[in-house]
């Protein structure tokens, strides 16, 4: 694991992966993964070794995994982590996929610095802000993880994000995930909640967006159901849709062969574009 710094001071941990690729490869934009909520760079690890050999970066948002606390608690803290790697990497341009919150976040980089996306990718996630209803439930979310109950909280949360026949057949997936999450820190978690309920609407960066972007979307999640996903994939002039049957929030895990596929065709796309 790599580390690096945002000009705020907030240290961010990544990994980069395939650096011995061939200098073909090397001149082509690399694959940036960015997790999703109350995870880190490990929910990606049931499709990392399906990936194509492509420059790979996978980032801790801060708040996660091994990277620090963000100095602020919003979707900017999290753009500027990402920024923060690309530039001590001396990458120009990088194909930018995020899930579920990891999305927000890309669509925050995307706004901010779209010179430096080749292709935007939104696993499970959108680009329009919080309803009054979700913004009550983050609200008491981070009023649950201030009274010490980080593990309740988190033991409650992953359940929601798969499909129940995913989980009958696959127990030890959901009891993995929240081991892990309760290894995440409540201050990282209660920002992240705080980051996603203050979080702008996008829909207009989607509509100026000059890069390709994909949408992948589970018929089954009722986080990001597929009408929110429809709808935001009329907003680019590229876009590339994939709705997966049977599946719920957590597409790597459920139907990681074809998420891979969906990655490396994307990817394929937006570095010959």
């Amino acid at each position: 694991m790599k580390f690096c710094s945002t000009p705020s001071g907030t240290r961010v941990a990544y990994i980069y992966e395939n650096s011995a690729v061939s200098e073909n490869l090397r001149a082509s934009p690399p694959l940036v993964l960015l997790h999703g909520f109350c995870e880190d760079h490990l929910v990606w690890s049931p499709i990392k070794s399906l990936l194509k050999p492509q420059l790979l970066l996978v980032i801790d948002l801060p708040g996660f995994g091994s990277s620090a606390l963000p100095a602020h608690s919003d979707m900017t803290a999290y753009a500027e982590a990402v920024l923060a790697v690309l530039d001590v990497e001396n990458i120009t341009q990088c194909v930018l996929v995020g899930h579920s919150m990891g999305g927000y976040a890309a669509l925050e980089f995307g706004a901010r610095w779209p010179e430096r996306l080749a292709g935007l990718g939104l696993i499970h996630s959108h680009p329009f802000e919080d309803s009054e209803e979700r913004k009550t439930a983050r609200r008491r979310g981070i009023e649950t993880l201030q009274a010490g109950k980080r593990d309740l909280y988190v033991a409650q949360l992953f359940p929601n994000l798969f499909a129940p026949s995913f989980l009958e057949q696959n127990p030890d997936t959901l009891n993995e995930l929240i081991s892990n999450g309760k290894k995440q820190s409540p201050e990282g978690i209660a920002a992240a909640l705080q980051a996603m309920l203050t979080r702008r609407d996008h829909q207009q960066t989607l509509r100026g967006t000059k890069c390709p972007v994909l949408f992948l979307l589970g018929t089954l999640d009722t986080l990001v159901t597929p009408e929110h996903g429809l709808k935001a994939a009329l907003l680019p002039a590229t876009s590339d849709l994939h709705l997966l049957p049977n599946v719920a929030h957590m597409a790597m895990y459920e139907y990681p062969e074809e998420t891979a596929a969906i990655l490396n065709s994307f990817w394929d796309f937006c570095e010959s574009t």
